[in-house]
């Protein structure tokens, strides 16, 4: 489990570098999360079936993508 909190770490950091780097909107960003989470749940994740990376990777996207929105808000205030 803690390499699965490493990953969405990645994920997270990769996010913030494209959103940076404004190579496509902001709208857009939290998206590009869920796909990064995607490719990391198939590429990186070691489990059994398909259907399980993939649900991981749903997972370490929605991770990243939650932290995300979550910074913002704070930093707003």
């Amino acid at each position: 489990m803690f390499e699965i909190a490493i990953i969405i770490a990645v994920v997270l950091a990769l996010t913030e570098f494209v959103k940076r780097m404004d190579w496509i909107p902001a709208k857009y960003v939290p998206a590009v999360s869920l796909v990064l989470g995607l490719l990391a749940g198939i590429f990186y994740v070691d489990v059994s079936t398909l259907e399980e990376q993939i649900m991981f990777g749903l997972m370490i996207g929605l991770s990243a993508a939650g932290l995300f929105d979550q910074s913002k808000i704070i930093t707003k205030k």
